[in-house]
């Protein structure tokens, strides 16, 4: 048995985490970035301004839109070409979408429901 991988299992391997991160680090890249944008830059043409709301929404932008359009495309590319790696890891960045919502976002609308009841 040889240790090296074969160069199916490379592409095999490089395609799903192409497919399952290039989302992730898109989605969140952009989130964090912005976010970097409002805390680093205290000024007053940034604070309590327009430039301000929009950073915010591309912010939210990031992980709640961009995330899961990217993975879709990923998908969607995926299935035209037949590259069952890159769909698999695309399919998974989706799962980890939904797991995300259902972790993190579904409870905060709860609370807030709940707070003002």
């Amino acid at each position: 048995m040889s240790i090296f991988l074969s160069n199916r299992a490379k592409g095999n391997a490089k395609g799903f985490w192409y497919g399952l991160l290039f989302p992730i680090v898109v989605g969140l890249g952009t989130s964090f970035l912005s976010l970097f944008v409002v805390l680093r830059f205290d000024t007053s043409i940034i604070r309590d301004s327009f430039v301000e709301d929009v950073l915010f929404a591309i912010n939210l932008l990031g992980i709640m839109v961009i995330w899961p359009l990217f993975a879709h495309r990923l998908f969607s590319r995926a299935k035209k070409l037949g590259k069952k790696p890159l769909r698999d890891g695309s399919r998974m960045s989706i799962k980890l979408y939904v797991f995300f919502l259902l972790l993190v976002v579904l409870p905060q609308i709860i609370f807030s429901v709940l707070e003002n009841v």
